[in-house]
């Protein structure tokens, strides 16, 4: 049987066209235009080593890393000795700190062609140690495709980068927060406090890596230790206010769970919330809320320390939850002046707070 009306060689000029449109595009960094034009190339020759190299040029410019791979990967499979595809090849390897994959891609190509003394100075120019720079820059490019591919919600490709990034670079606290972090999201909660463990050793000043470390201990059901590390966190970070309402939580389930009141009297509850309030005043406000724990611990529902609680909260800007606090304070007893006041203060936008201590 025999097709008729097709023309083998129209379609190749066709396919060479493109390929020339993208190699073009390619030096004019059009890199979207590019991969089009590589993709007209690769629909009517599948097989076209230089269009999948040309292709993987595109998206490494674009920072996308397991595309670029593996189109250079196919064009290595389909014409391992091909010049242009063995440069590129060995850039991205190089790019990644993968020297070893490029001295083989390298050496391959040189048993072939022996005679070409370019390659033949770059494989020499792997063959010296490479400088601690060389690979920090390789970890660098790796966290950060990382970094890209966890925003985009591809969670084993973003373990795979930050994995590969600690194996350049051991010292790098930041991949090892990331891996932190996607493992606590995915409930690994032991393995999460390793890496936020390793973080912190190699990058204490870090107050990122900080703030994980104390959400982590939280998770863990570590109460003292989430308190310390949220008590140092706070100390540099003042202004979050989710850290504060966390820390709050950790203080009273560390109340609930420790600290029990027995037969104290009501008058201790005046005393804690007096000490609060001078604990407040003085801008100690980690220790104003252990203060309010404890009293509320002894009466939960004693209007005056559910207003020195609201106090808190509206001093650290959660304007919203000191007023929920406050209605329950005024259901209780609702003529409670400082409660009235305060609330109305808010309800009004006063932001200075009148009645606040």
């Amino acid at each position: 049987m025999e097709i008729t009306g097709w023309d083998g060689g129209r379609e190749h000029q066709s396919a060479q066209n493109w390929l020339e449109k993208g190699q073009a595009a390619l030096c004019e960094e059009k890199h979207s235009e590019a991969i089009d034009c590589f993709g007209q190339v690769l629909r009517a020759e599948p097989f076209n080593a230089k269009a999948h190299s040309g292709m993987s040029n595109a998206y490494w410019a674009q920072g996308k890393t397991e595309d670029a791979l593996n189109s250079i990967t196919r064009a290595l499979e389909l014409e391992p000795g091909d010049r242009y595809t063995v440069l590129t090849c060995t850039r991205i390897f190089e790019a990644l700190g993968k020297q070893d994959y490029s001295r083989e891609v390298l050496q391959f190509y040189l048993d072939k062609n022996p005679q070409d003394k370019e390659v033949r100075s770059q494989l020499d120019s792997l063959a010296k140690p490479a400088d601690q720079a060389h690979f920090n820059d390789a970890a660098e490019v790796l966290k950060r495709q990382g970094e890209i591919q966890f925003e985009r919600g591809n969670i084993s490709r973003a373990v795979a980068c930050f994995e590969m990034a600690i194996e350049e670079n051991p010292l790098m606290a930041d991949a090892y927060n990331n891996l932190g972090v996607i493992n606590l999201e995915s409930g690994k909660i032991t393995e999460a406090l390793e890496n936020f463990y390793k973080a912190l050793e190699l990058k204490p000043e870090d107050t990122v890596i900080l703030g994980n470390s104390a959400r982590g201990l939280a998770r863990a059901a570590q109460i003292d230790a989430a308190i310390a590390v949220y008590r140092e966190y706070l100390r540099r970070c003042p202004q979050d206010n989710q850290a504060w309402s966390e820390y709050e939580s950790m203080i009273r389930q560390s109340a609930t769970l420790e600290w029990h009141p027995g037969g104290l009297s009501e008058e201790v509850v005046d005393i804690y919330l007096q000490t609060a309030e001078k604990l407040a005043n003085a801008g100690d406000l980690t220790g104003a809320a252990e203060a309010v724990a404890r009293a509320l611990k002894i009466k939960p529902e004693a209007p005056e320390a559910l207003f020195m609680l609201a106090s808190l909260h509206y001093k650290i800007g959660q304007n919203d939850e000191a007023a929920g606090i406050l209605d329950n304070a005024l259901m209780i007893d609702p003529s409670h002046p400082r409660c009235t006041e305060m609330l109305k203060s808010i309800r009004n936008g006063n932001r200075n707070g009148a009645g606040v201590v």
